[in-house]
C-alpha cells in the first residue's frame, strides 16, 4: 500500500498575522464593508491594504525628516 498524501483544507495561510481591533463610525463601517464586496475581498484584507498603503506613505515621510540635519537654536538675551 502506498503512502497517502495529505492535502490541506481550506485556503492558503497567508502567514503569521497579529489581531487588531478599533472602532469607526457606522456609516464608515458599512462603506468599507460595501467596497470591499465589490472587490470580492474580505472586510480584513480591504483594512490590511490599506493601512499598508498608509504605512508605505508614513515611512516615507519620515524618512524624509529623519536625514534633515536639525538647525541650532540660539537663546536671545
Amino acid at each position: 500500500m502506498a503512502a497517502q498524501i495529505k492535502r490541506g483544507r481550506g485556503r492558503p495561510s497567508r502567514g503569521l498575522r497579529k489581531y487588531i481591533g478599533f472602532r469607526v463610525q457606522e456609516e464608515t463601517a458599512e462603506e468599507v464593508a460595501q467596497v470591499a464586496a465589490a472587490k470580492g475581498i474580505t472586510v480584513s484584507d480591504y483594512v490590511s491594504s490599506a493601512v499598508a498603503r498608509s504605512l508605505i506613505e508614513d515611512r516615507a515621510l519620515r524618512n524624509h525628516f529623519h536625514h534633515q540635519e536639525e538647525l541650532p537654536i540660539r537663546i536671545a538675551s
